[in-house]
């Protein structure tokens, strides 16, 4: 990945400093800010992470056009963020099964304090602005943009793209959407390592937000608030499901980094990402198949 100019100020040990410090800051100011103030302290959380994000790279006197490069976005790079952005909202279907399986009970309770909390307090362009461009901003700010550029040193992209999939996973401090969102987190940050260019994973970012509240708002309005009881649904039989919905997964990610870098693209990865997806077809199929049969 690109390198700063004055990279020596940004050490890899001190990115895990640095997330560890936005942690605390999310779990502290954040959570009390939430807790009193609702949706304003939702909003006013958002603004900390990019305030602080932006004062750091002050601080510590790195250009930020070069923390937060912006530059021109191609058609083959939008339309292959937008691809990827489809095989992640598969792969969070799928992360959701697998968290539901291992997690069942954990599920209700936190989903109907979300929706309790998000979608009964807010219209749609509210919410949007909130759960979608506020995020797409001030997250990919600190963590593509503050704590990524601790990284940029290392020499294997996957790396870095790893880490900071893992980060993004534990921010959102949830067991049960730590596998989605450390997915999402990983894609997002593969953008940010390969084309350098913030606006990618906030384009991203914003996309995946605004489909999951676009659905989640719809969602509230046809059950009026109530939350269906999803733990009551046998959780592999769900994983069954998810895994025949989202089987096209690894072929879309495979283009999307074609388009996106396609100086390194191997043909061979469509052979690897096939085979994956055939696999995840016939589980899923033969789950179902398997719930399907009378008793």
């Amino acid at each position: 990945m690109e390198q700063l100019s004055n990279q020596k100020k940004l050490r890899p040990w001190m990115g895990f400093v640095a997330q560890a410090g936005f942690l605390v800051l999310f779990l502290t100011a954040g959570s009390a800010m939430q807790r009193n103030l609702g949706i304003p302290g939702l909003v006013l959380s958002e603004l900390m992470f990019l305030v602080v994000a932006v004062g750091y790279c002050l601080i510590r006197k790195v250009k930020l056009k070069e923390m937060f490069p912006v530059k021109k976005i191609s058609m083959t790079e939008f339309f292959g963020t937008v691809i990827l952005g489809i095989a992640g909202f598969m792969l969070s279907m799928l992360c959701i099964g697998i968290s539901l399986t291992i997690l069942p009970l954990s599920f209700r309770e936190e989903v109907s304090g979300l929706n309790d909390f998000i979608y009964g307090n807010m219209n749609f362009p509210v919410l949007v602005l909130i759960m979608a461009v506020l995020p797409a901003i001030c997250e990919e700010a600190m963590e593509r943009g503050c704590v990524l550029s601790h990284f940029r040193s290392l020499k294997h992209d996957w790396l870095i793209i790893f880490i900071m999939g893992v980060f993004f996973g534990i921010m959102h401090w949830s067991p049960l959407r730590f596998l989605n969102t450390a997915v999402l987190g990983a894609m997002l940050s593969y953008l940010m390592v390969k084309k350098n260019n913030i606006l990618l994973p906030m384009l991203l970012h914003f996309g995946n937000n605004f489909v999951s509240a676009g659905l989640g708002y719809v969602g509230h309005l046809l059950t009026k608030g109530e939350t269906a009881d999803i733990t009551k649904v046998d959780s592999l039989q769900l994983l069954g499901s998810y895994l025949f919905l989202s089987c096209a997964a690894p072929v879309l990610v495979v283009t999307a980094m074609m388009l996106i870098d396609r100086e390194h693209h191997k043909p061979v990865r469509y052979a690897v990402a096939g085979s994956i997806s055939g696999i995840m077809l016939f589980s899923g199929m033969a789950i179902i198949a398997l719930y399907s049969m009378p008793a």
